[in-house]
């Protein structure tokens, strides 16, 4: 199996265990209270209706359906191809940072980044719909990526950091990635990759987890996890309907590769869980 070149070093027992790591005070988060949602694709939810704007953001992405069922004051500036660079420092599609949206009102703020970081995504897109004898992921720059998986742990951080400068009372939640390859990937067909290259994205999607998770860890955060309470809705799952992630073909909503509608409120769940509001 090729495997990437990962820094963190977590058990897959942790990782089960670990979908939340604390619980906030049931009270903590009263009604009107400034929620700010951060992150990329999988925060913002392209595909899901309904679309409200350039970035892929959903009116029924999980931050919408938090704030909702909290009754927050959301503001949600995920975004399309997001990085970690976006959320502290640099502009994207003619935004400022996501961090400029947090202040020391905000009370609670969620985070889902990182995939676009290590060309996750974006690798997956290159390599869909290969032939079943192809090895597409031989190609890509993979020095780059692994370099790029060395840096991940040290830029959460730093967003972490930046966000806790911003918001010293907020109440922070990283939600990570749902699980796009499930344990028996090679055999879902409604992935469209070869198993080289299936093998090759389920590892640096599963480093990303560690990552997430590793890092959410040391700094006491809270977590919400649907990677690890993914099998049975993945992308071969059926019935339709119990898939939380797309495949190459969008089964009901979504885009490929990305949490459908379903997913979103699996997410929503979680972060309410790790709330003490589920």
């Amino acid at each position: 199996m090729t495997r990437i070149t990962a820094i963190v070093a977590l058990g897959y027992a942790l990782l089960t265990a670990a979908f939340v790591h604390a619980q906030a005070p049931a009270d903590t988060l009263q009604p009107g209270t400034r929620y700010v949602a951060l992150g990329s694709s999988f925060a913002a939810g392209p595909g899901v209706p309904e679309q409200l704007g350039d970035c892929g953001r959903s009116g029924s992405n999980y931050a919408n359906l938090v704030a909702d069922a909290l009754q927050l004051s959301l503001t949600d500036v995920s975004c399309n191809g997001a990085t970690t660079d976006n959320i502290r420092h640099t502009p994207q599609n003619g935004a400022p940072p996501q961090i400029d949206a947090v202040t020391a009102e905000t009370g609670l703020v969620t985070v889902t980044i990182g995939g676009n970081d290590i060309r996750y995504t974006a690798s997956t897109f290159a390599c869909a719909g290969t032939s079943a004898d192809d090895n597409c992921t031989a190609s890509l720059d993979q020095d780059a990526i692994n370099d790029a998986v060395s840096q991940l742990p040290a830029k959460l951080t730093a967003t972490i950091d930046a966000i806790r400068d911003k918001a010293p009372q907020a109440i922070v939640v990283l939600v990570t990635y749902p699980r796009v390859f499930p344990v028996d990937a090679i055999s879902c067909e409604e992935l469209q990759l070869s198993a080289q290259d299936t093998r090759y994205l389920a590892d640096l999607g599963q480093t990303l987890e560690e990552i997430f998770v590793s890092v959410t860890a040391g700094q006491q955060n809270l977590i919400a996890d649907p990677y690890v309470l993914a099998e049975g809705h993945g992308p071969c799952a059926s019935p339709a309907a119990e898939r939380w992630i797309n495949g190459n073909v969008v089964a009901s909503s979504g885009v490929r590769y990305h949490p459908t509608a379903e997913g979103h409120e699996a997410m929503a769940r979680l972060v309410l869980t790790a709330l003490g509001r589920e």
